[in-house]
């Protein structure tokens, strides 16, 4: 039985939250009429492979095509050809979003059978709850998708741009070549005016593409802004909810593929950046658009990168005794801990020999506290691939240990004792983050901990 089968056998309370899942962005029409060939394809691995979502997408169109002229109902015949044309314009240029959308659709169906398998449907009130979570996420992943598509159709201009100025360029040198008996005639004059009108279509477009870039950086700032900092921060603030005896903590695969997409259109945007460089070194002229914007637009587009690779660093497991994993964020002295950090963006170009260093209480104002710790054992590592995490940069410091300084103001330290107060510390971890020509120093730091000195 397919998955859509079993969705259609839930009562109406349930079917509800089924019908909130397929608006414009993926019709049920198709749902309905696609089911078990929807169901065999791989959505969740198109997301990430760009080749792959556009042979899905054009064989989707092809398979609702079959259906249409199979149909016998007018109607309905009319009906998936308008969906076929709405999807053939919203999806061309952005296969990626289209394979995100369906994958989400096909999740949260599998997460209402699941809930409903397990424990009677219900059962499912209170996982249903969380709908609000879900329409964030929603709205992170059309967002996304949609900013990825407006950089692609940038990419595109200026493609057209370079095209444009080559024929200018080769008509103008072709000009030039001229004699100078030739340049009064009537025919020069028709090419002048014709130079001319080129010369103007492609200030034209310059500036068309110019005011796109600045709207697309607009929506990358105000998306990292007003919804991918807080949904980092949010998966923070229940890293530490879960530290503390509070549910499991996920959603970090999920961040990490918004950071990804997103770094990626501004990576892209800096590089059609640079390209419009290229193409004023070999045209340009009085009032030429480029050389004045092109500064201020390259400004925001690194500051953006620096800010989201920045954030990007986060600590994924707080520091923890693998003798006492229900105890995090307590340490004893001369007792092996572990963490781990994790970069969140996941991008090709990256060096993969990036080295991380950890200080305990780094950069501590004198007085804070009456005992000093410092790491005893190797305290730098490279971050690796993890393929079980989507290929992500990750490290895992698995042997750290601490020991306490023997003399602290000119008192040396009992030995012997257990001795624990209520000072808290923390651990810092540093790192040095280098992708085409940009280098930014990443930084972050575990929860408060609790260290107990034998």
């Amino acid at each position: 039985m397919t998955q859509w089968k079993q969705i259609q056998q839930l009562e109406m309370r349930l079917l509800e939250h089924v019908d909130y899942l397929y608006d414009d962005n993926f019709p049920m029409d198709i749902r309905q009429s696609l089911a078990g060939w929807i169901e065999s394809q791989d959505w969740d691995s198109a997301v990430n492979d760009e080749s792959m979502a556009s042979v899905l997408f054009t064989n989707l169109l092809s398979q609702l095509e079959n259906v249409r002229m199979q149909e016998q109902n007018f109607l309905q015949r009319h009906n998936m050809k308008i969906i076929h044309q709405q999807l053939q314009r919203k999806y061309t240029s952005n296969t990626t979003a289209m394979a995100r959308v369906i994958s989400t659709c096909l999740r949260e169906e599998r997460r209402i059978l699941s809930s409903v398998s397990t424990q009677e449907q219900g059962a499912l009130e209170q996982s249903l709850q969380n709908s609000v979570a879900f329409k964030r996420q929603k709205s992170m992943d059309n967002r996304v998708g949609i900013i990825r598509g407006s950089v692609q159709l940038v990419d595109q201009a200026v493609k057209y741009i370079e095209d444009m100025q080559d024929d200018f360029d080769f008509c103008y040198k072709t000009l030039q070549s001229r004699e100078a008996s030739d340049r009064s005639s009537e025919r020069m004059k028709q090419e002048v005016t014709r130079l001319q009108e080129m010369l103007n279509r492609l200030d034209f477009k310059r500036k068309e593409v110019l005011s796109k870039m600045d709207v697309v950086i607009k929506e990358v700032d105000d998306l990292v802004t007003s919804q991918l900092s807080p949904e980092l921060q949010d998966w923070k603030r229940r890293q530490q909810i879960a530290g503390i005896g509070g549910p499991m903590l996920t959603g970090l695969e999920q961040l990490q593929s918004w950071f990804t997409v997103t770094a990626q259109s501004l990576f892209q945007m800096k590089r059609q950046l640079d390209k419009l460089g290229e193409l004023v070194v070999k045209v340009t002229y009085e009032s030429d658009p480029i050389p004045l914007q092109k500064p201020h637009l390259e400004e925001r587009v690194k500051y953006l990168i620096y800010h989201l690779i920045k954030s990007s660093f986060v600590v994924e497991k707080q520091p923890c005794m693998p003798t006492h994993p229900q105890k995090p964020l307590i340490i004893k002295t001369g007792v092996q801990f572990t963490t781990k950090v994790r970069l969140l963006v996941k991008l090709p170009e990256v060096d993969y020999q990036l080295k991380v260093k950890t200080t305990f209480d780094k950069d501590l104002p004198p007085g804070r506290v009456s005992r000093q710790f410092f790491i005893l054992t190797n305290n730098t590592k490279v971050m690796d691939i993890e393929d079980y995490s989507n290929g992500c940069l990750s490290v895992e410091f698995r042997h750290l240990q601490l020991k306490e300084k023997k003399y602290i103001n000119g008192t040396k330290g009992n030995e012997g004792l257990l001795s624990v107060t209520e000072e808290l510390h923390s651990l810092s971890f540093e790192a040095c983050f280098t992708v085409q020509g940009l280098t930014v120093d990443l930084e972050t730091c575990s929860l408060p901990l609790v260290v107990i000195s034998n």
